[in-house]
Parts: C-alpha cells; sequence; structure tokens
C-alpha cells in the first residue's frame, strides 16, 4: 500500500474521535526535534519553529493531501495505533482484503516491511467506494476526508493525468509510492481514486504496480494508460 494507507489511517482517527465526542479540530502540541528530518514531510518545510501547534485536522490534512510521514507517524503514535486502525477498517471491508502492520516510520527503517502492508486493488477501491457514498464516520468529519483527498496534490501524473482539464470532472484520490532497491526495481508505485463525471456518473479505480522494473515516471505512464481506457468507455458521449 505504501502510503495509500494514509486513507485507512484517517478514518480509524476520525472513528475514535467521533466515540470519544472529541473534535479534529483539537490542538496538538509537537517538538520538531522528535520529528525525523529525513523523511518526506511538508509540514516540517512549511512549520521551521521548534514547537509546532497543530490540529489533528491540519495533520490529517497533510498526510491525505501532501502525503506528510512525519504526521502519519505522529497520529500514529500518540492517537490511534496500527493495530487499532487495522481493526477498526476490517469493520467497513472484507478482513482478507487488506492488513495494516507498520508505520512509515517502521518501513523506512527495513524497507521489507512495507509488504506487510498490503491490500487488493478491489479492498482499496471497495474502501474508496464506501468513503465516498455510505456512511462510516461523522458526516461532518467524513466530509472533511472526502473534500481533502479531492484536494490531493501528489501524483497527477497517475490516475489524475487523463483527466485534468475534463470540465465538470471531480477527482478524490490516494498515492503510494515506494523504494527503488539496489537492482532497480520499484517496490510499489499506486494510486486509487473516486472519480465523478459530469453526468453524475462514478466510478472507483485502484491501481497498484508492485515490484516494477523501470522507473516511477514508466510506472505513473502505466497507471494513467488504465484511467485513460476506463474514461473512454464511461464517458459521457456529450463530451469532446
Amino acid at each position: 500500500m505504501m502510503s495509500v494507507f494514509k486513507v485507512h489511517q484517517a478514518l480509524a482517527i476520525c472513528d475514535y474521535f467521533d466515540r470519544k465526542r472529541i473534535s479534529i479540530d483539537s490542538l496538538m502540541t509537537i517538538h520538531r526535534d522528535e520529528l525525523d528530518p529525513k523523511t518526506w514531510s511538508p509540514m516540517l518545510k512549511e512549520h521551521p519553529e521548534s514547537v509546532i501547534l497543530l490540529t489533528v485536522k491540519d495533520l490529517m490534512r497533510y498526510t491525505l493531501s501532501q502525503s506528510d510521514n512525519n504526521a502519519s507517524n505522529l497520529m500514529f503514535q500518540q492517537l490511534v495505533d496500527v493495530a487499532t486502525t487495522d481493526s477498526f477498517i476490517s469493520t467497513i471491508i472484507p478482513r482478507s482484503s487488506f492488513k495494516i502492520a507498520y508505520t512509515e516510520k517502521e518501513m523506512s527503517e527495513d524497507h521489507a516491511k512495507a509488504y506487510e502492508n498490503c491490500t487488493s486493488p478491489l479492498g482499496a477501491a471497495m474502501l474508496m467506494n464506501r468513503l465516498f457514498t455510505d456512511s462510516i464516520v461523522s458526516r461532518n468529519n467524513q466530509t472533511f476526508i472526502t473534500t481533502t483527498l479531492n484536494e490531493c496534490l501528489t501524483g497527477s501524473d497517475r490516475i489524475s493525468a487523463p483527466l485534468l482539464g475534463k470540465e465538470g470532472v471531480s477527482i478524490g484520490h490516494k498515492t503510494g509510492s515506494g523504494y527503488t532497491n539496489e537492482h532497480g526495481v520499484l517496490a510499489a508505485h499506486n494510486d486509487v481514486a473516486y472519480i465523478r463525471l459530469p453526468n453524475n456518473t462514478c466510478y472507483t479505480l485502484a491501481v497498484f504496480v508492485k515490484d516494477f522494473k523501470g522507473n516511477e515516471h514508466q510506472a505513473a505512464q502505466a497507471i494513467a494508460r488504465i484511467s485513460s481506457t476506463l474514461y473512454s468507455l464511461l464517458e459521457p458521449s456529450d463530451i469532446n
């Protein structure tokens, strides 16, 4: 899954806050020296202060729209852990379709652990479909997640690529990007999306590229081709 699991994490956090009747606007105090300066973290770049004050909503926005690893690690450590996240998601999609076992920090320390955070494409598509069409957590929190995914800033060269600039098309998606090993094999390059067309036709697409013997650009092109093919089959006939 790589960072695709940040959708699963956000849902588990919102469920926890709903049950505790706590607002995701609650503030968290973050000490900069406890964060990893080497991992992907727009949050760290945008907040140079030694003590950072951000809401839980802010942290989730960083993970969902910019795939921030420090924000994800922090929420796993201080809010809802991996095991609880895994357990909650099993109430939404089949247990056999996914597994969440490790944090971004643990995967960074041992790249082999990334393979333990896994999903079937169908499982990921089912989760995204329910997220955009069903009631999983409170309406406000679920709307926050879907709105943020519609604002996702990563991976515009994947599922989104053939859809950009298409009038009336909305795309809510989450990417996941893996490591390239010493043999030039890319562990994973992923994208999962919920797409709405101008005629209100909606569909979910999940593409997971695993152990790819090519670079990230080539993997993204493969994902984009699949997205383009599907769109060509579903686009309204009155759209050029």
